[in-house]
């Protein structure tokens, strides 16, 4: 279907499409406004806009544009027939969290109900919902859009605490960060203080180790990946003792308060 209508360009690759997706069910939404017209949204801090462009240049259609002068909001918007048929196409029997998919489903119903008066092909719904794995990027675009890498320096003492965090909504969802617990082999989920909400937590340096093969190996396309990067090098920094050291220790906990504040 995309070479159909963009007989030009070429077909975005399965390593995008499949970090696209985890991307989108972080942070994407499936939207149908009062009027009934239909519209794809991934909303961005503009602090990261460069993911939103990433999208559009890898898709080759879309729009990004900033929700408001005074917000710091940007958003990737498709909005017309041909390309949410596209994106309808794409999800289409490919997501993995439960909610997500049934909200996608009567996204597609609406689609559907347009494209029979318009006249143009359906596309037949498929409820069913996958299961990620650490052999494809789902995992790396949805820790893009709702992971965390963290350390915290407790200030009178020599502890620390090196974390790894993915959050989701719904129990319904619950299923799935289980699921990843068990293919990192470590951490746990837990019940969020918030009501509905779930983390799957790592703890540690040795357990936190069990994730870097991964996050090498499918790396991360937003400013998440300098957040990971300087995570793993005070990682190290932890392994080598710097962090018993007053001087480095005080170094240490200026660069750990930049990781998710990384520019």
């Amino acid at each position: 279907m995309y070479t159909k209508l963009y007989p030009n360009k070429s077909l975005p690759s399965n390593n995008f499409l499949e970090w696209f997706i985890g991307f989108t069910e972080g942070d994407g939404s499936f939207t149908i406004t009062k009027r009934g017209e239909l519209q794809f949204v991934i909303s961005q801090n503009s602090l990261d806009v460069q993911v939103l462009y990433y999208i559009k240049e890898q898709l080759g259609f879309g729009t990004v544009i900033q929700q408001s002068k005074s917000d710091k909001t940007h958003r990737y918007i498709v909005q017309d027939i041909k390309n949410i048929s596209l994106i309808c196409s794409l999800f289409n029997g490919n997501m993995v969290f439960l909610t997500r998919n049934t909200r996608f489903l009567i996204f597609l119903a609406a689609f559907n109900d347009k494209a029979l008066r318009s006249k143009i092909d359906i596309i037949e719904p498929i409820s069913t919902t996958i299961i990620p794995t650490l052999n494809d990027y789902w995992l790396s675009g949805f820790t893009d859009a709702e992971g965390c890498f963290s350390l915290s320096l407790l200030s009178n003492s020599s502890g620390y605490r090196l974390r790894f965090l993915l959050c989701q909504k719904w129990e319904a969802n619950k299923p799935i960060l289980d699921h990843i617990c068990s293919l990192f082999g470590v951490g746990n989920v837990f019940k969020h203080s918030s009501p509905n909400n779930w983390e799957y937590i790592i703890n540690g340096v040795k357990n936190c180790n069990s994730i870097l093969p991964y996050f090498d190996k499918y790396v991360l396309f937003s400013k998440k990946k300098e957040s990971y990067k300087l995570w793993k090098e005070l990682r190290l920094q932890l392994i080598k003792g710097d962090h018993l050291n007053t001087n480095t220790r005080i170094k240490m906990k200026e660069l750990a308060n930049e990781i998710n504040n990384v520019k």
